[in-house]
């Protein structure tokens, strides 16, 4: 890597990944607010080198309270109010055709979707709001795998 860091920068980088700012967010703020132009590779070097982990949203969440919670603490936002405590998984009644099994999915982020496993074991997804965590997605995994194992 050829570009140096000053350890103010780096100490911003340290701060971006308490807050579960991903890879690619970390090179965009570089850009942005430090004039730092890296690969992608590069600033997971960056990071490798120096120890830096990127903490997982939901427990960067749990750390920093956000700015609008200090505002109104007591009335829950929208978004965290339709949010379940843990994956919620239903299987359809009727199947889609071509498929085994299907259903819908709401992660504890408010994430969305639908999902369906094709005749060869096939996991795809369809109307998926966004992408949800690796957690998130095991922990998806081992609630369809109890629905699943529950109907045999």
């Amino acid at each position: 890597m050829s570009t140096k860091l000053s350890p103010d920068q780096l100490d911003q980088v340290r701060l971006w990944a308490a807050q579960g700012i991903d890879l690619n967010g970390i090179q965009k703020k570089l850009a942005a607010d430090c004039g730092v132009h890296m690969t992608f590779m590069d600033v997971r070097f960056l990071l490798l080198d120096h120890g830096i982990e990127i903490a997982s949203p939901a427990a960067a969440a749990a750390e920093a309270p956000a700015p609008a919670e200090e505002a109104t603490a007591s009335e829950p936002a929208p978004a965290e109010a339709a949010a379940p405590a843990r994956v919620q998984v239903e299987l359809d009644e009727l199947q889609i055709p071509g498929t085994l099994f299907s259903g819908k999915v709401v992660f504890p982020s408010g994430i969305r979707g639908a999902w369906q496993i094709d005749q060869m074991g096939r996991l795809a997804w369809s109307e998926i709001s966004a992408n949800p965590s690796p957690e998130e997605l095991r922990a998806f995994q081992n609630e369809l795998m109890q629905k699943l194992q529950g109907m045999m």
